[in-house]
């Protein structure tokens, strides 16, 4: 199917307005990114209620911080990565900062209650919850599982045109690509594995989480990009 891709930039963050014959938005942005993502609607045409699917990548607030909003608007069904849902959903504590990086270990000794109130947002049911290799029938697009950054985790391709919704699996900041918050992420072996997976889908566009769209060329930016930092981390262990 056909659509076309609007990018809705926040502070540090993406989501993305998707317009043909279905209305959604993969990711919703924070809270604070309320006002711009009304305010690209209305440059499209769109009203929140004409949103029919939202389109979730990883639990973290920064992606879901309006899911709630949207869904209350419009009845928008969510879809989100199942390992996910809990947090999503509230029925589940996100989990603290990671001991990945320095940056993670130091701000677990920070009070809980600052790091609380940073996660904060409003919960959201999630309609269905998926775990790769299924398809969104009215985008055409496939579920694609890739955890490391959070456990539930996902992205969704458009196989016919070589493109891809990535969350936050590889950023891209100043048109460079690079890794994922680590002080929030998991596990590093399967950041890389999720990596090398969208290196073999054959992408030109690549949608991420955070930084510019990465295009052309988009596996080989990635699988360039992951050869070069796990030989590096390698080479420092």
């Amino acid at each position: 199917m056909t659509f076309e891709v609007t990018r809705i930039k926040g502070a540090v963050e993406n989501a993305y307005l998707l317009t043909g014959d279905t209305v959604a938005l993969v990711d919703t942005g924070a809270p604070t990114a309320y006002k711009k993502l009304k305010k690209v609607l209305y440059e499209k045409g769109i009203k929140e209620e004409d949103i029919e699917l939202i389109l979730v990548t990883h639990h973290h607030v920064d992606h879901v911080g309006n899911v709630k909003r949207i869904k209350d608007a419009s009845g928008a069904t969510v879809i989100a990565g199942a390992a996910d849902a809990s947090f999503i959903e509230g029925t589940e504590e996100a989990p603290p900062t990671s001991d990945l990086n320095r940056l993670g270990r130091f701000l677990k000794k920070l009070p809980e209650s600052w790091m609380k109130s940073y996660q904060k947002f409003e919960k959201a049911p999630v309609d269905r919850r998926v775990s790769g290799g299924e398809v969104i029938e009215e985008l055409g697009l496939e579920v694609v599982a890739l955890p490391g950054h959070t456990p539930g985790g996902v992205g969704f391709v458009d196989r016919e045109g070589r493109r891809a919704f990535i969350g936050d699996l590889v950023a891209n900041f100043f048109w460079r690509p690079g890794m994922p918050f680590l002080m929030s992420s998991e596990n590093l072996e399967q950041i890389f594995e999720s990596q090398e997976k969208l290196a073999d889908l054959g992408l030109e566009i690549a949608y991420p989480g955070h930084g510019s769209i990465i295009t052309p060329n988009a596996s080989k930016v990635i699988g360039d990009y992951t050869r070069k930092k796990r030989a590096k981390i390698l080479r420092a262990g």
